[in-house]
């Protein structure tokens, strides 16, 4: 929280944006933006002219670094903060005797392959099982791993496992501490931008929506239709999607982005009750 005074955001919905310094950043515009999305937005755009606002193209220099910033960043706050998720301090459990009664048919089914093994005289085989006894986990962590393998579904588990990763001993300062320093070059690109304009317009996305579930078996994909949206969150300022249409494709809906400087959340409204009015 922060000690600022929060206004009356429906008193911004005037519609007005005469005199406001809108920016276009070059980065939001490049190669791999939908040919359909990008006009529909420069309509807008058009638009916010013709009612008197000042267009101007800025760049955004560290925008490519935002996807991997935010996903280096996110999964190890991710991993760290659903570390307490265990079944006994927060959050679902499994079932206690289910999970011994899974432990002992396991570790059961563990003996018949040993004495199988012996019997064959396969010393090898029979080192292996005997190691796997002997490490096997007791019920309290065989808890902790149940709870957590039917709590969590599949991205969550990527996220925790990507993060564990980027915080293990080693590689703390090769990612984890280089995306944060990254992190900081997106923030100052941002407070530069926001002394020579007010708001900041780009696409939400670089392509029209996907169906709903088309794209579950390809993560990196869906990450890379956050490229537009993550550096909002990297530099802790405002953002705001606004409908313009439909694509002419598909029928789906086509988002227009604002973005603003820390705490002009009334700034957005304002120039998103513009481009509704104008739809």
């Amino acid at each position: 929280s922060a000690p600022v005074e929060v206004p009356d955001y429906t008193d911004a919905l005037t519609g007005e944006v005469e005199g406001l310094r809108i920016g276009l950043p070059d980065e939001y515009f490049t190669e791999g933006l939908d040919e359909d999305v990008r006009q529909m937005v420069r309509d807008r755009v058009a638009t916010l002219e013709d009612r008197g606002a000042d267009v101007q193209r800025i760049s955004l220099p560290h925008t490519e670094y935002g996807i991997a910033t935010y996903y280096l960043l996110a999964t190890a706050e991710a991993s760290s903060n659903l570390a307490r998720y265990d079944g006994i301090r927060y959050g679902y459990r499994a079932d206690l005797k289910e999970t011994k009664e899974s432990l002992r048919e396991r570790r059961e089914e563990m003996k018949s392959e040993l004495a199988t093994a012996r019997t064959k005289g396969d010393d090898d085989r029979v080192a292996e099982l005997e190691a796997q006894l002997d490490e096997e986990q007791r019920a309290l962590d065989a808890l902790y791993t149940r709870t957590r393998s039917e709590g969590f579904g599949d991205e969550v588990k990527r996220r925790i496992m990507l993060g564990t990763y980027a915080l293990s001993a080693g590689y703390y300062d090769k990612y984890y501490e280089k995306a944060q320093r990254v992190r900081t070059l997106i923030r100052h690109d941002f407070d530069q931008a926001f002394e020579d304009v007010d708001v900041l317009v780009t696409p939400t996305t670089p392509t029209p929506p996907f169906q709903l579930g088309e794209k579950t078996d390809d993560p990196l994909e869906m990450y890379l239709n956050d490229i537009y949206t993550v550096t909002a969150n990297l530099a802790g300022i405002p953002g705001l999607s606004v409908p313009i249409g439909a694509h002419p494709e598909d029928g789906l809906p086509v988002g227009l982005q604002l973005l603003g400087a820390h705490f002009d959340e009334a700034l957005l409204l304002q120039v998103g009750d513009a481009i509704t009015q104008s739809s």
